[in-house]
Order: C-alpha cells, then structure tokens, then sequence
C-alpha cells in the first residue's frame, strides 16, 4: 500500500488532496495498490477544524518522518529553512520524496538527488517547473537519447500577466496591483518579479538536461520592474512582444544561462503565451527542436504534476 505524508495543505496541498479522492479507483488499477494519505501537516489546526481531512492533521513535522508506515512524502510547504533537515532524515529513513518546492530544490538539489541514490529511494520534482507541463519527465527520456543544445521558456505566469496587461495601458503599479487582488500575485511579488523563480526553474531544467550542476551563482538574473510602458509599446509597434525569459545554451562544453526580460515575435511560440500559460523550447541533437506549453500555475494544474510523479514512482509495468 502507498501511504503518504502530505506537508502543506494550502492551494496545491488541498487540490492534491481532492484529485487522490476523485481519482482513487482510477489510480488504483494503474498503480496495483491502493493509496493512503495517513498525515496531513498544516501551520494552523484551528484553520480547518471544519474540513473533512482534520483528523489527519498535525503540526508537527517529526509525527510524519518519524511514521513507519509511511512511505511517500508529498512536500508542498514552499518552505526552505525549517522542512530540508526533516526532508534529508526522510529520504535516509526510506521515505520517497515528491516535491513541487523549486527554491528548496534549487537550493539542494544535487545533495537531494545524492541522497536519494544512496537510500535507493526515489527524488521526483516535475511540479517545481511549468505547472501542468511534464516538462521534467520528458527531458529525462530526451536526454537519454539526445545531447540538448539548448532550452528556453516562458515560466513565470505573473509576469507574463504584468506584461500582458501593461500591453494594454496599465503602468507597472497599475498591473501589479490589479494582479495582487485577482490573486495572480503574492503579497510579495520580488521572486516573481526580480527573476528569481524563473532562475530556480532554469537552474532545476538545465542540471537536468546538460548533465550537470547548473547553479543559481552562474544564472544572470534581471527582472521585469526595469521594463517600461514605452518599451512594451514600441516593441508591439514592431511586431514584437517582451517576455520575461529563462535561456541555457551549451557550447563547446560550457552552460551559459540567463534569465531577463527578451523580445521576441508576437506569432513566435513565446510571443503567443499570454496568463499563466507556460512554453518550454529544447533543442536536441537527434529529435531537433521540441515544445512543450500548457498552464504553468495554479492549484489543480500543478496538483497533476505531483500524483503524476507518483505514477511515476509506482506504476506497474503496462500489460501486468
């Protein structure tokens, strides 16, 4: 039986929840075994005492790692400081790991991974990229087959509602604020909009695809806030948009990787995303160029992302 642990019960937490009750029998007959969520940690108890899943709450972390009978950490914090001791002593202890946190993974990613191989558990994070996108899963079979040239992406949908919308008239201000109150940005908006989220997916994407450590230091960053309402409007004068892009390129065995705000061609494959629409280009050696796009946010997209990562964990051989 799979029994999991879920850290975090907030928008993908609580979708996660809800999709694994939808989709029980569903998952079932593809995995061979039924499935348990048997902890559920939160911050605040008193904040869903009136939800069905209550009884399998707990504020203490130390509850589920130290469970035996778990085998499946699901993490959805968006924490660092405070979840990666309890994550490392998880994955020692046995425990697979699901994670959809991109800042945690990017911070710790190659002693994840190592730990991971030692314990002989598996480290699947194909949410911390592009929501919806299997973008994670797709590169570890291109790679296997393929020497990537190059990838780049479209990965923030905030900033691509901002630039969106600054297309339109707003101000930056103007565009930031109507986001915060439609809920498309946080109360902070700095990691979105300063660039940082888009360096952890680039980070994350580019250790994948070029076989080695890519790291936040050898990322040059600028964000979108330097962008101004003239600029937006002379590039679609020219038939052009801004976007805020991640790029990593391979040449002559060195990764060089930016993220910063690009124009590109409004009928182009990046020019075309608009909202929380993401798109990823890789350049291979044997498949040529491959795109892959869909929604890169929001609760149910990127939920499908974390129990895909369970399919891939424990899926039985296809005619067994």
């Amino acid at each position: 039986m799979i029994r999991i642990g879920l850290l975090g019960f907030g928008t993908v937490g609580s979708a996660t929840y809800e999709i694994l009750a939808e989709q029980e029998a569903s998952l079932r007959d593809c995995l061979g075994q039924d499935i348990t969520v048997e902890k559920i940690l939160v911050r605040d108890l008193a904040k869903y005492e009136t939800t069905a899943a209550y009884p399998l709450m707990t504020t203490d972390i130390a509850e589920i790692i130290n469970d035996p009978s778990i085998n499946v950490l699901i993490e959805l914090t968006g924490s660092i400081e405070g979840i990666i001791e309890p994550l490392k002593q998880g994955l020692a202890s046995g425990k697979h790991l699901i994670t959809a946190n991109k800042a945690l993974l990017a911070k710790h990613m190659e002693e994840l991974i190592a730990l991971a191989s030692r314990h002989n558990v598996g480290l699947r994070y194909e949410a911390t990229v592009a929501g919806a996108i299997p973008i994670i899963s797709n590169l570890e079979e291109i790679i296997a087959l393929n020497q990537v040239n190059s990838l780049s992406g479209v990965l923030n949908g905030t900033c691509n509602y901002l630039l969106s919308r600054m297309e339109e008239g707003l101000d930056y201000a103007e565009a930031l604020r109507e986001a915060q109150d439609l809920g498309f940005s946080e109360a902070d908006p700095s990691s979105d909009v300063e660039g940082y989220d888009t360096m952890y997916k680039l980070r994350i994407l580019s250790t994948l695809a070029f076989k080695r450590p890519v790291l936040e230091s050898e990322i040059s960053c600028t964000g979108i806030t330097g962008v101004t309402g003239a600029e937006i409007q002379e590039a679609l004068a020219a038939g052009k948009r801004i976007k805020l892009v991640g790029q990593a390129t391979l040449v002559d065995g060195k990764v060089t990787a930016t993220v910063q705000p690009t124009l590109v061609d409004r009928c182009s494959t990046l020019g075309g995303l608009d909202g929380g629409e993401n798109a990823v280009i890789v350049d291979t050696s044997n498949a040529g160029e491959l795109i892959f796009s869909g929604l890169g946010a929001g609760g149910r997209p990127t939920a499908f992302a974390v129990l895909s990562d369970l399919i891939h964990l424990f899926a039985r051989p296809m005619g067994s």
